[in-house]
């Protein structure tokens, strides 16, 4: 040890910081590395506003450091939004499972939710006393300009409690809009029993006339009006280019609403960001996982989409192995002038020089897939298993190693529960392999029996991995497009690389571009099974 103090020991329940952002705003403030995204999303004029990334990659971390370091940002928690208003509307229910496309009266949602939310937060509006205030204020900009009277007017119709809650605002939209579409129905609404299931028992010839009635009161829905109030607030409100604001929203992965809503109301607020890119000093900043925003436009696709239209509203966050580096780095240091020394500690103050002839701090960056998150999970466990000890030795981190593999699976499972709930259970097929084989010398046999075994044990399952095991037991459908099916699935997730092409290099899905490609794969493919999961898969290294 270089460290002068001798008494220096890594404490019970010491840490680099916390693998959760909301958790770990001490580290995040004292130790935050600037890759380039931060600057970028300050940049009212650079278009990139939906960061992308997986778990662990820093999504939450940016905009925890926006909004620390601009005052003029409005941090959005989906959760307080109150959507689940909409699902527990009869109406709503009953249109939707009809087919009647909500899309418009989900962006007239969000185009008010943000304006609203901008105007009051400009002009401190807390009360009846400042709404007429700031409504006196702009009456000079409207003066022989019909389009910016049709926007205050448009203001003014839906001001009545502007201080209110956000939650306030999309229960008081969305029982107008009830209110119309239950009008629409006329003297059919005491024959129909309202809701999923009064829909669900429609004759087509009525389903039409239901989805006519209420598609005509969608479509009157007066984006107009809201399309006028961007101009008014690009032109009028925020035309100060030394002031800009911000709205951030994050956690929209989280159970915030029901599932049939939710990806309804994420590809409208997707669509609504790109709308507010003409609003030149307003950022509206989103934070989704890649994963989250496939499905979001698997789901929601439909006749006419271009998904290369949002592409370059994309911030995709990728961490190189130094940028990693330095993170760890700058956590140890703080960690240890806080709680031990004033001292400045390197790697190899703490650290063994080297693990299997590579660098210990490459070592341990090879076992993630390139996230703070994980580094900060293996250098914990690190901690943990060295408590009271002055340095970390390689049997120790080889010992935390065995945790930390564990903590990933699981970690893995719960990212992509929402595709496949059960892909530690599949996983287990890798067991005990070399670290990397050729498709063609997987043992077919062995396959056959575990997943006859899954099927018997799980036939009322319908998650993708359960339903290609049965169609493979059934014999519908070939052996190589099983294989195909299923390794790419452990690519896409990130348990294994492929390598496709002899004279190329393998493929890790988080290296790739910002949403994860399908491989072909055959016989004569590599697969690479990631360190991050040698431990608990008891995988045999053959260099």
């Amino acid at each position: 040890m270089t460290i002068k103090n001798n008494k220096f020991r890594f404490r019970k329940h010491a840490s680099v910081g916390s693998s959760s952002a909301e958790d770990d705003k001490e580290f995040l403030s004292n130790c935050f590395i600037e890759t380039g995204d931060l600057s970028t999303l300050k940049d009212c004029k650079a278009s990139p506003r939906i960061i992308l990334g997986r778990t662990g990659t820093g999504k939450t971390a940016l905009i925890e450091r926006l909004a620390s370091d601009i005052e003029k940002t409005i941090v959005i928690r989906p959760e307080s939004l109150s959507f689940n208003y909409l699902t527990n509307s009869n109406i709503l229910q009953f249109f939707l499972e009809a087919g009647v496309n909500l899309n418009l009266f989900f962006k007239l949602l969000w185009r008010h939710v943000f304006t609203v939310e901008l105007i009051k937060k400009k002009y401190k509006i807390i009360n009846e006393y400042n709404k007429e205030s700031f409504l006196e204020s702009i009456k000079s900009f409207l003066i022989h300009d019909k389009k910016k009277e049709k926007a205050l007017e448009y203001i003014r119709k839906w001001s009545d409690k502007f201080w209110e809650e956000t939650e306030y605002r999309i229960k008081e939209i969305t029982t107008h809009i009830e209110n119309e579409l239950k009008g629409s129905l006329g003297t059919q609404l005491d024959l129909l029993n309202i809701g999923v299931s009064g829909a669900k028992k429609l004759t087509e010839d009525q389903k039409v006339d239901i989805v006519k009635r209420g598609q005509t009161v969608i479509n009157s829905i007066q984006m107009k009006e809201l399309t006028d109030i961007l101009d008014f607030l690009d032109e009028d409100i925020f035309d100060d280019e030394k002031q800009h604001y911000y709205i951030c929203i994050d956690r929209l992965d989280e159970n915030w609403i029901e599932e049939k809503f939710r990806y309804l109301l994420l590809r409208s607020l997707i669509e609504t960001v790109r709308d507010f890119g003409k609003v030149r000093n307003i950022k509206i900043i989103i934070a989704l996982r890649t994963d989250l925003i496939e499905r979001i436009f698997r789901l929601t696709r439909d006749a006419g989409f271009q998904e290369e239209k949002y592409r370059s509203l994309y911030l995709p966050l990728k961490w190189t192995d130094n940028q990693l580096e330095e993170l760890l780095y700058k956590r140890i240091n703080y960690l240890v002038k806080q709680s031990y020394t004033k001292q400045s500690v390197t790697f190899k103050d703490i650290l063994p020089i080297s693990i299997d002839n590579k660098s210990t701090i490459k070592y341990i960056i090879s076992r993630t897939l390139k996230r703070p998150r994980e580094l900060i999970e293996f250098f914990n466990c690190c901690i943990e298993n060295s408590e009271e000890r002055p340095s970390i030795s390689k049997t120790h981190l080889i010992a935390a190693e065995q945790d930390y593999s564990k903590y990933r699976l699981r970690s893995l499972q719960d990212e992509w529960y929402a595709d496949y709930p059960y892909l530690i259970e599949f996983s287990f097929i890798l067991r005990k392999k070399p670290n990397h084989f050729r498709i063609s010398d997987i043992n077919m046999q062995e396959i056959q029996d575990f997943y006859l075994q899954y099927a018997i044990d799980h036939s009322d399952k319908t998650d993708r991995l359960s339903t290609i095991a049965r169609q493979y037991i059934d014999l519908e459908i070939s052996e190589i497009n099983f294989i195909s099916t299923l390794f790419n699935i452990f690519y896409r997730t990130g348990i294994i690389g492929l390598k496709t092409e002899s004279y190329s290099s393998p493929q890790w899905s988080y290296d790739g571009p910002s949403t994860i490609p399908h491989l072909p794969i055959d016989n004569t493919t590599f697969v690479y099974i990631h360190p991050a999961f040698w431990k608990v898969l008891g995988i045999k290294y053959k260099g």
